[in-house]
């Protein structure tokens, strides 16, 4: 049994390699445990989809909503280092082969992307402070600019928190309420928001035909440990990788 999840949506492109990896491969992201550790299982989850770390670009994530086009010069940035990431940086795309793009997660949502006619990859880091800032419309106006399609682009949203575990309140809430109604369940003075649904809502006003969206329902809350949930667990909760590239 494959220890990370591969969406299904970009299985007839024989080019992509893509997964998310799961707990048994041990915490993705710099800062929690020794660096060394961290490098070591990126390897082995690197290692298993066939790619060597040194070809991997890693997103320096701070919720927010920059979208960074990379090439063959980035490869190894963020890979073994948290210094060396794209900083400040929620987003990566690129035309090359051989680089592939890593972003780190737990609860939020990793989104990979392809537009197959001009060979573009991207991958997003998608919570719910990106969503409200628009990640998913920037990452689209970035990928037109690029010259991909809308209605060409594949896309796989999650593994990801589900409206069931992802409570919100205040502004927070009047902003979902607001912009993603139909994403957001209000009880008790407390909102339900639907990260997924809100992610896809984004998409297809963007554009993106509903067949070429895969929405995983898989919830690092619910589902058993086999991918680490900061809402449930706290501080030290490993997190996944998300990595999407082409060969």
């Amino acid at each position: 049994m494959e220890k990370f999840f591969k969406f299904s949506i970009f299985s007839k492109f024989d080019e992509i390699i893509q997964g998310v990896s799961q707990r048994q491969y041990g915490d993705m992201r710099f800062g929690t445990i020794d660096d060394s550790m961290v490098t070591k299982n990126r390897e082995h989850f690197l290692g298993d989809l066939g790619i060597d770390i040194h070809e991997v670009v890693v997103a320096g994530v701070t919720h927010g909503t920059k979208i960074q086009e990379v090439s063959r010069d980035d490869k190894g940035r963020g890979a073994l280092s948290k210094s060396s990431a794209i900083s400040a940086t929620d987003g990566l795309l690129t035309f090359q082969q051989d680089v592939f793009l890593m972003v780190t997660v737990a609860d939020c949502l990793p989104i990979l992307i392809y537009e197959p006619v001009v060979k573009l990859v991207g991958i997003l880091h998608a919570g719910w402070r990106g969503i409200i800032s628009q990640i998913i419309p920037r990452a689209i106006e970035k990928f037109k600019t690029c010259g991909a399609m809308p209605e060409h682009l594949v896309i796989g949203i999650g593994p990801g928190i589900c409206q069931k575990h992802f409570v919100v309140q205040n502004e927070v809430l009047d902003n979902f309420l607001d912009n993603y109604p139909t994403a957001t369940f209000v009880r008790n003075n407390h909102g339900y928001v639907d990260l997924k649904k809100a992610a896809a809502k984004d998409f297809k006003k963007m554009g993106i035909l509903e067949e070429n969206l895969e929405i995983v329902s898989i919830c690092p809350a619910c589902d058993h440990g086999n991918f680490g949930s900061f809402r449930k667990e706290g501080e030290g909760t490993p997190a996944s990788a998300g990595v999407i590239g082409m060969r």
